[in-house]
């Protein structure tokens, strides 16, 4: 694993582990005084980057949590596979749109 920098450590000490008490984006920005663009852009970076298993709860409460165990990994993919799952429909549209027929 790289390097944490100042920033990546500073959102992974406030990120609890575990989904019973997951910490809100607002949080995270007002514990930082980060935009909420910058710490979405941090915790990507510590998921994608230093491969921390970072979930997300959208449902109450909602936040970011640390996953520790399979029941938590599950919950943390589905929103992830949906959005994929979105997101390529979308690019598919867009790939064969009839760009002249607008």
């Amino acid at each position: 694993m790289k390097q944490l920098n100042k920033e990546e450590q500073q959102i992974l000490r406030l990120i609890p582990k575990g989904s019973t008490s997951p910490r809100p984006l607002q949080d995270l920005m007002k514990l930082t005084g980060f935009s909420s663009r910058k710490v979405r852009s941090i915790v990507n970076e510590l998921i994608v980057k230093h491969r921390i298993p970072i979930g997300a709860k959208y449902s109450k409460p909602n936040g970011y949590y640390i996953i520790t165990n399979e029941n938590e990994r599950d919950h943390a993919l589905v929103p992830l596979v949906s959005q994929y799952g979105e997101l390529f429909k979308r690019a598919q549209v867009i790939a064969n749109a009839d760009l002249q027929r607008f």
